[in-house]
This record gives C-alpha cells, sequence and structure tokens, in this order.
C-alpha cells in the first residue's frame, strides 16, 4: 500500500470518524455522545484532557482508520508531567496489517511533540493481548497500572522523536 494519507480531522470527516469510532467502541456512553455533538474537541477539559485531537488516515477519498490523541498531565505514572495520550486508535478490518496503525501512532507522537510534549502514552486491559502487542510492536513498554478491579489497565509509555 502506498504511503497512507492522514491528516487532521475536518467537519466534513465527521460522520466518516464518528462511524469508525462507533466500529471500534460500540455504544453510547459520554464521550460518544461528546463526539457526536462535538463538544469532545471543543471541551476537553470535561474528560480530563488540556487538548484534544483527532488525526484520520485515508484509502483514496475513504476514512479507514483514526486515532485521537490528547494532551493530559493527570497520569500519576508520570508524576503529573505532561504527555500525549492515545485515546483510541483503530483501522478497518480491510485495511489492517498494511502499516496503518503504525502511521497512525507516528502521526499521532508528531503531533505529541508540536504540543510540546516528550512521551505518548496509552492504556490496555491485561487480558487483551492484540492491542498489548501492537503497542509494543510501535514502540511502547509498560509503565504502570492504573484503575482498580476489573478495570485494571497497562499504562504504556514511549518517547516521541
Amino acid at each position: 500500500m502506498p504511503s497512507p494519507a492522514i491528516r487532521p480531522l475536518t467537519a466534513a470527516d465527521r460522520p466518516a470518524w464518528i462511524g469508525l469510532r462507533q466500529a471500534l467502541w460500540m455504544g453510547s456512553d459520554a464521550t460518544t455522545l461528546a463526539a457526536e455533538a462535538g463538544t469532545l474537541l471543543d471541551d476537553p477539559q470535561r474528560f480530563g484532557a488540556l487538548v484534544y485531537a483527532v488525526l484520520l488516515a485515508f484509502d483514496g477519498e475513504r476514512a479507514v482508520g483514526f486515532v485521537e490523541v490528547s494532551l493530559r498531565d493527570d497520569l500519576a505514572a508520570l508524576g503529573g508531567r505532561t504527555a500525549g495520550y492515545i485515546e483510541g486508535v483503530y483501522v478497518t478490518p480491510s485495511h489492517e496489517r498494511r502499516g496503518l496503525g503504525r502511521a497512525l501512532i507516528e502521526a499521532a507522537a508528531a503531533w505529541t511533540q508540536a504540543h510540546g510534549a516528550t512521551e505518548l502514552t496509552s492504556d490496555v486491559l491485561p487480558d487483551n493481548p492484540a492491542s498489548l502487542d501492537f503497542h509494543r510492536r510501535v514502540g511502547f513498554t509498560v509503565a504502570g497500572e492504573s484503575g482498580e478491579g476489573t478495570r485494571r489497565q497497562l499504562l504504556l509509555v514511549r518517547p516521541v522523536r
């Protein structure tokens, strides 16, 4: 596949993004409702983020993946340092294994660096080995844990270059 076209979300892209987002998270939680209403990007502090962005991957004119990335300063394992945070990353099944996930993470790392942070973070449920493997392949290492009980998550971190 040629180099993927990855660019920030535009107003015209919003329906495609919402569709991809629903494919990943299937539901109507607070952030899904906020994404649909536009407040997720306009009022990121409401969701614990300092800044929030969406980057989309395209195959021609069709959106086939996205990464939501934010700046956060509330990650205990980082001692309050501001870091980029992968809120979610998704590639359509028909476009998996073509390097789009890696390209989206690299775009999120560049966005993070452009916003003055030196680390990109993410989290993974411990019982999701496919996600953990993907994150390790794109340079993340386990930095700690967050959550409690059945919602325990592994906090992952990688430097941005």
